[in-house]
């Protein structure tokens, strides 16, 4: 079973993925853009994902980020 999910440009790949990833039962998770498939290894290994983690760090130690209840998660995949 595949589900297919479309993203803007501004959308948080990284954490989608890693986010879908925890899932039980996903086994895959894939990103695709213009034809072409990325696979996870080669997000990790980007320049781009790189920049956005240590992005996200930043905002983690200068308090810019929320946090979200597990009801809300349970809401959003069940």
């Amino acid at each position: 079973m595949e589900i297919k999910i479309s993203l803007d440009e501004y959308a948080d790949v990284p954490f989608i993925k890693k986010l879908l990833s925890q899932i039980k039962g996903v086994k895959n998770v894939e990103i695709t853009e213009d034809d072409k498939t990325y696979s996870w290894e080669e997000i990790e290994n980007s320049d781009e994902f790189k920049q956005l983690i240590e992005q996200s760090r930043n905002q983690i130690k200068n308090g810019e980020y929320e946090e979200f209840s597990d009801e809300l998660i349970d809401s959003i995949f069940k």
